[in-house]
């Protein structure tokens, strides 16, 4: 039997963007959010909350929690700091009470480019902004090492496409 309106639960949807870009799936989101939710509320406020993944599109997810409840989620993923062992920082971009008015919302095209960047004689893949924000990687033995440059450092680099 299906309930009425007035008696379902209501959710709120919050876009969040995940920086820097890493391929991960929406349970490693899940995890994250639910130790982040845990270790600063307790699991008596996390249960309250409900929070689940509803859907990841590259480096956005839509997150879903019940409503009165978006505050502290919000709160709780600026507090997660990594994704599936990876350094991550997750923000909050947008809360709605429909998932399909976020996803409008999610950008079609990023305005990236790939290359490779030289710097005092070490190659590093980056990942360049159209702002001008420069993500580098360093190729470790198991997994891509992120490295993060400052403004002073833009001006003796070498770019390789």
């Amino acid at each position: 039997m299906r309930l009425r309106p007035s008696m379902r639960e209501n959710f709120r949807y919050i876009l969040i963007e995940i920086v820097p870009e890493i391929s991960c799936e929406s349970r490693d989101i899940y995890r994250a959010t639910a130790e982040s939710v845990t270790s600063l509320y307790g699991d008596s406020i996390a249960s309250l909350m409900w929070p689940s993944v509803m859907q990841v599109a590259g480096s956005y997810a839509i997150i879903r929690c019940r409503r009165g409840m978006e505050k502290k989620l919000e709160t709780a993923l600026a507090a997660i700091n990594t994704i599936q062992g990876t350094p991550a920082a997750v923000h909050s971009l947008k809360t709605s009470g429909t998932i399909k008015t976020l996803q409008e919302s999610i950008p079609k095209e990023r305005g990236f480019r790939q290359g490779r960047v030289v710097i005092a004689g070490k190659t590093y893949d980056a990942v360049i902004s159209r702002r001008g924000r420069i993500d580098l990687k360093e190729k470790g033995i198991y997994l891509d090492i992120p490295r993060y440059i400052t403004e002073e450092d833009t001006e003796d680099l070498n770019y390789d496409e």
